[in-house]
């Protein structure tokens, strides 16, 4: 038996997080899942309970890292502590930055690289002698979606492959969270219902070489999975059509099997993880062809209400003890029967939703699916059954230019008087396996435009938490143990909050309820005004 150790390191840049504090992804408890289902012993740990106690190294023989590609530096921490305190163990990197293989081989970061999805590669390892065959390229070699050094040179076995629909519902995600997170129950953890993308509409610029031939816009759904001339899928800044092809979603039965054990081992915020939510088992609507098509046919409604309704019996849910949210959803598959699914099972929630730019021709020719005006009416839609909506924009995007910006800047104000909650401005960075992979930001020329928006931006994002003065959240309470600060996380997901008061360190993980004093752009200040010590009666102890 093999002692494996895996480690979250998603969103750790240089080896420190600076945003979204309480998200935990499926990728980790995926491949930890595989590791377990073989038989082997398996630990699952998120980077920082890994970096606290580097000595842990030792118990392993084969320590695997799922990072993305602006993650490397903390791989390399990774990779420096291992060196230390276990010189044999066996480093095996997955994740977005797999396709970064060539640097991180180049880099002796990793012995191993498993390209794209995990599931039939590190089954197939750890179902063999997988230490061995780590220092054995012909045994490799029979392994497909590998990446290795080989006598100075990197072998690549195959690309990356597909997990079949049937693999993905067999293959159960490590659920014992109370091992590799502090506090799981102030987490976000993230459950994977849909894998893939349905949009395989292609970015329309001659630079990419397009030959104008309307397929991805036109053609069969078959067809659509091929390009003339080579142009990866989806919008152009984006890699997931291009990773994981076309939506493949996940039974009712292995979802409900994976939240009731996330709940058992302490979950109490579930996110229902899809690129596009509103994709769930859109899939079968077209069956036997692909989904590729990202507005046609509309939701399949039955599918994601029986989902709801099933997660809805679990008692815990039921009770409201547990909180149930969804995150991304394209634009153009909102309608009045999906907001009325969503106000009757996740009401109060966030949505989010890209629109990128205000310019319909500009995000037509990046590979949008839908124009802006339709982005602009699903959030007033949704907004109107009781969600909120979060925008997404981007600039730096190639050749977004002075129009684009303008008419970026003029939608805003649209966007507030249709219920949007905040914006998320980006900053466009070329990735890996993307129709964009080698186009660099535009910045210098629109510096001065960019810095109305990004006051645009945060003028926006200010006014709308004006409403939130004086206003009480339900909130976990976390203490900063680095810097000795508390921030509190709105149970309903909402800005980090600032705590003003001095606490006791026993509140360290609890609920409370915090009264909004102060605001800006981007965050919250506030007065916890009671404990919430018994969460199912609502029941609020004073803190005087």
């Amino acid at each position: 038996m093999v002692r494996a150790l895996v480690i979250d390191a998603l969103a750790r840049y240089k080896g420190k997080r600076y945003s979204t504090f309480d998200v935990v992804g499926a990728g980790p408890r995926i491949v930890a899942g595989i590791i377990e289902s073989t038989g082997h012993d398996v630990l699952l740990l998120s980077y920082e309970k890994f970096m606290a106690n580097k000595k842990l190294a030792k118990n392993f023989q084969i320590i695997l890292v799922s990072v993305m590609s602006q993650d490397l530096g903390a791989l390399k921490k990774i990779r420096d502590a291992v060196s230390n305190y276990n010189k044999r163990a066996k480093i095996v990197v997955g994740g977005p930055a797999s396709y970064d293989y060539e640097y991180i081989l180049g880099n002796r970061l990793a012995d191993l690289v498993v390209i794209g999805e995990g599931e039939i590669p590190i089954e197939k390892l750890f179902t063999s002698d997988v230490i061995d065959i780590i220092d054995d390229p012909p045994e490799l070699s029979r392994i497909p979606a590998l990446a290795y050094m080989h006598k100075g040179k990197i072998e690549l076995t195959s690309a990356s492959i597909r997990t079949p629909k049937e693999v993905l519902n067999r293959l159960k995600p490590w659920t014992k969270i109370g091992l590799s997170y502090d506090k799981p129950w102030f987490l976000r953890i993230y459950v994977e219902v849909t894998r893939g993308c349905s949009n395989f509409m292609r970015p329309r610029l001659r630079i990419l070489g397009c030959i104008d031939c309307n397929v991805c816009i036109n053609g069969t759904p078959r067809a659509k999975l091929y390009c003339p001339a080579q142009i990866p899928p989806g919008c152009g800044f984006c890699s997931v059509p291009s990773l994981f092809g076309p939506p493949r979603s996940k039974s009712i039965e292995s979802i409900v099997s994976e939240i009731e054990e996330l709940i058992d081992n302490g979950a109490e915020r579930i996110v229902l993880s899809a690129p596009d939510f509103l994709d769930y088992m859109r899939e079968e609507l077209v069956h036997p062809d692909p989904l590729t098509d990202p507005c046609n046919p509309p939701p399949n409604y039955d599918a994601i209400e029986n989902l709801f309704s099933r997660i809805y019996e679990i008692d815990e849910v039921r009770r409201g003890k547990v909180k149930i949210f969804i995150e991304n959803i394209k634009a153009c598959l909102v309608d009045t029967r999906v907001a009325k699914i969503f106000e009757r099972y996740i009401k109060g929630t966030t949505i989010h939703i890209g629109l990128e730019t205000g310019d319909k021709e500009y995000n037509m020719l990046i590979g949008k699916p839908a124009d802006p005006a339709r982005v602009v009416l699903a959030c007033k839609i949704l907004s109107n059954h009781g969600l909120r909506p979060y925008v997404y924009l981007m600039y730096g995007l190639p050749y977004q230019g002075f129009r684009t910006y303008r008419k970026t800047l003029e939608i805003i104000d649209k966007l507030r008087y249709v219920g949007v909650e905040k914006i998320t401005l980006y900053k466009y960075t070329p990735l890996p396996r993307t129709a964009f992979e080698k186009l660099k930001p535009r910045i210098d020329k629109y510096r001065e435009i960019i810095e109305i928006l990004k006051k645009r931006v945060n003028k926006f994002n200010y006014e709308r938490k004006k409403e939130l003065l004086d206003k009480t959240l339900e909130a976990y309470l976390i203490l900063n143990k680095e810097n000795m600060k508390w921030y509190g996380y709105p149970v309903m997901h909402g800005p980090t909050i600032f705590i003003k008061d001095k606490l006791d360190e026993s509140l360290d993980g609890s609920k409370a309820m915090v009264k909004i004093v102060g605001i800006s752009s981007r965050y919250v200040w506030g007065r916890v005004v009671g404990i919430i010590d018994d969460y199912n009666e609502k029941r609020v102890s004073s803190l005087a």
